[in-house]
């Protein structure tokens, strides 16, 4: 056994097992230290991914909101097409001093703007506004 200068064996020969617990316990700690990091590391990814999921629906949900705007507005493209082309009628009509005509597509067009759309009514509910 070794001996130290005063007699005493020196405590890394008398009790190895104290030195190899004590690389163990070095080595947990650091581990424990790093499992610790990493937990933090995924929870930052599962909070993050569960925000990328969150801005996806109400992106979708824009999309979707955006689509339903756009057949608004071109269904009342064409309504506006359609009463476009009666006031053309009945200017031609007059043109030609065809008034019959022009009296038949004058109350045409009054039906027309007399019946609220079905677009002009959804404008108006989601607007909270009377229809025109």
């Amino acid at each position: 056994m070794a001996s130290s200068k005063y007699g005493h064996q020196n405590s890394i020969t008398k009790h190895p097992e104290n030195r190899e617990k004590r690389r163990v316990n070095r080595k947990m700690k650091r581990l424990r230290a790093e499992m610790g990091e990493i937990s933090k590391q995924q929870e930052s990814i599962r909070q993050g991914q569960k925000e990328m999921r969150e801005r996806f629906v109400e992106i979708e949900s824009e999309c979707d909101q955006l689509k339903k705007e756009t057949q608004l507005i071109s269904h009342a493209s064409d309504n506006v097409q359609l009463r476009l082309n009666i006031i053309f009628k009945i200017l031609k009509a007059r043109e030609e001093k065809d008034f019959r005509k022009a009296a038949d597509l004058t109350s045409s067009l009054r039906l027309v703007f007399k019946t609220p759309s079905r677009i002009q009514g959804f404008i108006c509910f989601a607007k909270n506004i009377p229809p025109f």
